[in-house]
């Protein structure tokens, strides 16, 4: 069981790695207006990149809760997607996991993982130890980014770190040329959308249509 989950954990690494830029970017930002054991509970509960950042930027900004908690519902509304293209893969996996399963669900994760499986080799605990690498990562770059993000220059575009990883995931998901397609059409779509919708709504929209 160790080493199933392991071979996910080593596996996911990487990727891993490349996220921490961005998780040290969200600790800075957080240590504008939290202490760092709050800004360590928000990476320990939510877990969520993209919502963390926008959240502590919002309440930097001043921003009221339930706005802040509507924005964050939005952004995180990809991960039905995400969970509904891994539960195939997942009916061996013991119910008592569900949880921790859906707390370790991220883009990275899922793209490592959705790799693996479409290999014709699904694991559930390779997928419990994939979360577990970015999760673990997460941790450790929330606290550096909290403790030293005041001593780091300006200008060095932390936060687009996120998404470099997220262009790379999706270099390694789309192996076949329908796939290819699907993501152009979906990335062409999404920004066609744009204007007429929020940037949540416009990539959730749009990635719905181009999968059907």
């Amino acid at each position: 069981m160790f080493a199933r989950i392991t071979r996910g954990f080593k596996a996911t690494l990487p990727v891993a790695l490349g996220v921490m830029p961005f998780g040290v970017a969200f600790g800075a930002v957080a240590g504008l207006t939290m202490t760092w054991w709050q800004a360590q509970l928000m990476s320990l509960t939510l877990f969520a990149g993209t919502a963390q950042f926008i959240t502590a930027s919002m309440i930097a900004e001043g921003a009221a809760f339930l706005p802040i908690l509507i924005t964050g519902t939005l952004i995180n509304m990809r991960l039905i997607l995400l969970s509904a293209a891994l539960t195939p893969y997942l009916t061996k996996a013991r119910r008592s996991l569900y949880p921790l399963m859906a707390q370790v669900l991220t883009d990275e994760s899922f793209a490592v993982t959705l790799a693996e499986f479409e290999r014709g080799k699904p694991d559930y605990l390779f997928f419990v130890g994939s979360g577990l690498a970015v999760y673990s990562l997460w941790q450790v770059a929330t606290l550096i980014g909290h403790t030293f993000g005041s001593a780091l220059p300006a200008g060095l575009g932390l936060e687009y770190a996120l998404a470099a990883s997220l262009m790379y995931l999706l270099i390694i998901l789309a192996r076949t040329r329908r796939a290819v397609a699907v993501a152009l059409f979906a990335g062409l779509l999404t920004l066609a959308l744009y204007p007429l919708l929020s940037n949540t709504w416009s990539t959730v929209t749009a990635t719905f249509i181009a999968a059907t």
